[in-house]
């Protein structure tokens, strides 16, 4: 398997609920998409997708778990779960660490074994609370995983700057960026496409047997 990824994705109190299902229907919309489609289908084993909700604290929801994806059938069946996928209790922070943590827990544990490992952050504001999540950060690359970040600017224009800076990295890292939750979905899939080209520019970061011995 080429690549395992978490999607993790804001539902502090700052995202309403129209904009939450804007997120659902927006990630949904690009697994959906041709582009996506074939991108997914060029990997030969498939990609392990899994969705977790974050907002603050230690609140973090699996809702959508580990699956694998590689025919066009698969990949419809996981944009219909992440469509009805419910919303996680809400918090009143916005703990960007944890969900950092969280997913690197969510990949260390999973039964996967992909060449590379990756946790995308999609959010609308700046961690608040807990941990800094440069530290967090640090703690996933040494374990050989990329973060990558989608920033929502409607509430700060600034935000794709401070993913950079305290949010993303590891090999191959970025971050893109979305005016407002209506641009979401185009987002998601410029994101996802760049994620998921078999030109994978970078060689992997860890030997996945060991990775699964040492569990």
């Amino acid at each position: 398997m080429a690549i395992e990824l978490v999607l993790a994705v804001d539902t502090s109190a700052s995202v309403d609920d129209v904009e939450y299902a804007l997120q659902m229907r927006g990630i949904a919309a690009a697994f959906e998409s041709s582009e996506i489609i074939a991108a997914i289908g060029q990997h030969k084993n498939g990609v392990a997708i899994a969705l977790l909700q974050w907002s603050g604290g230690l609140l973090g929801k699996v809702a959508v778990d580990w699956t694998v994806v590689s025919s066009e059938a698969s990949i419809r069946a996981l944009a219909a779960r992440i469509v009805q996928a419910p919303r996680a209790n809400t918090g009143n922070f916005t703990a960007i660490s944890t969900a950092i943590n969280r997913s690197v827990e969510m990949l260390e544990s999973n039964v996967q074994v992909g060449e590379f490992r990756r946790i995308d952050i999609s959010g609308d504001g700046r961690n608040n609370s807990g941990q800094h999540p440069s530290d967090a950060r640090s703690a996933a690359i040494s374990k050989g995983i990329t973060i990558n970040g989608l920033a929502i600017l409607d509430g700060d224009a600034d935000l794709a700057a401070y993913y950079r800076l305290n949010v993303t990295g590891g090999p191959g890292s970025f971050v893109i960026s979305a005016d407002d939750f209506e641009d979401f979905a185009k987002a998601m899939k410029r994101k996802l496409g760049r994620e998921l080209s078999v030109q994978i520019s970078s060689a992997p970061a860890h030997k996945p047997d060991d990775r699964h011995a040492a569990r």
